[in-house]
């Protein structure tokens, strides 16, 4: 390599330094930092009150699937609003309905995989709840989605034995493996109201995107990378009035780091952050250090780290296109507060919107911090 192509590839390091140092001086940019932590404890509390609300019981009678059943919805419920107590029998489910302890009451009988394999499985789940309950239509979708998750697995190995019995083995390992992995399937629900002749589809494609809306922590982070993204358009118009870095970078390249460098720093505040959220959701009341460090593995880290990346890579672009759109910088700077309610608002934050007007699901596309939530 030439010395003046190596002197140039340190000049483009020091003016990126340079960068980076000014972003943390300025007030501003400390606040937006300060802020993350501060969001996600707030939104974190939020969860925690969210989630002590929504309480079904189940009674899953002893039989062949009850144990897998019961360790399904426990796995579903650190990932949910809605929290399954489980009950020794139908008694106690209906009880805690009629305490109103809990919202509503399932009991799965004890021969409920019978009953599936063999079609027969009609009104054989007993259902209590309360006057009240606004959340028995999405318990009722949980335990659908557990039964035909081990009806699915049930069918899978009885092919395989008939089709391919040497390799019974293999099959059942990739399907243990990439069941679950957001890689294969993409289940989607159907169900009809008796009162109705329409069949209505839930229409959630991507699970990761349901887990976003129900926990808001990610969200709050993505549209605070975005306001940081935003912040570089700023200091790029500054730059290019008082001709600061025309010497070192065109204006092209240097809008894409002002953008990008703006990014950086909260990008990795959120993923520290986003480490403590799930390290405290995890640990719960057994809060230990050692059980905090077992939270996330080194792939984790490079995962999640990656997906920052990636996110960084589209606010970039969107940033891009705004300038393209704005391009003074009164507009941009007016449009920053608009774009940030209006991310709030339409990208699955807090709620899905478009779940229940179709209109928000055309809006969501529209903000990176939808973009995000799908990674």
């Amino acid at each position: 390599m030439k010395e003046k192509e190596v002197f140039r590839i340190k000049q483009y390091f020091i003016w990126i330094g340079l960068l980076a140092r000014r972003l943390l001086r300025q007030p501003a940019y400390i606040g937006l930092l300060l802020l993350i932590p501060v969001a996600g404890g707030a939104v974190g509390l939020l969860e925690r009150s969210a989630g002590g609300g929504a309480v079904a019981a189940v009674c899953a009678e002893q039989g062949s699937w009850s144990s897998d059943i019961v360790a399904s919805l426990q796995e579903q419920a650190a990932d949910s609003v809605l929290r399954f107590t489980f009950c020794e029998d139908r008694e106690q489910a209906k009880e805690l309905v009629l305490l109103e302890e809990a919202d509503c009451g399932f009991v799965i009988p004890a021969d409920i995989e019978e009953r599936v394999l063999q079609g027969e499985y009609e009104q054989c789940i007993a259902v209590y709840e309360t006057a009240a309950s606004s959340i028995t239509g999405m318990a009722k979708e949980r335990i659908a989605g557990v039964l035909f998750r081990l009806y699915s697995e049930y069918r899978y190995a009885a092919y395989m034995e008939q089709t391919a019995p040497e390799a019974v083995g293999y099959a059942m390992e990739a399907y243990a493996e990439h069941l679950s992995d957001e890689s294969t399937f993409d289940f989607r629900y159907f169900y009809h109201d008796p009162n109705s002749q329409n069949i209505a589809d839930t229409g959630d494609g991507n699970d990761t995107i349901v887990k976003a809306a129900v926990f808001p922590v990610k969200g709050v982070f993505a549209v605070l990378i975005f306001v940081a993204g935003m912040c570089g358009m700023l200091e790029y118009e500054k730059d290019k009035k008082e001709k600061r870095f025309m010497r070192i970078a065109p204006n092209a390249l240097t809008y894409l780091v002002d953008v990008w460098i703006s990014t950086v720093f909260v990008s990795g505040a959120v993923l520290i952050c986003l480490w403590i959220t799930e390290g405290l959701r995890a640990c719960g009341d057994s809060f230990t250090p050692g059980g905090m460090a077992a939270v996330w593995s080194a792939g984790m880290w490079l995962q999640q780290a990656a997906r920052l990346l990636l996110y960084q890579c589209i606010v970039t672009v969107y940033c891009v296109i705004l300038r393209v759109l704005l391009r003074r910088q009164e507009t941009i700077a007016a449009a920053i507060p608009v774009l940030t309610l209006g991310s709030l608002l339409c990208a699955p934050v807090f709620i899905r919107l478009g779940s229940y007007l179709p209109v928000f699901a055309v809006l969501e596309k529209l903000f990176p911090a939808s973009y995000y939530l799908l990674l």
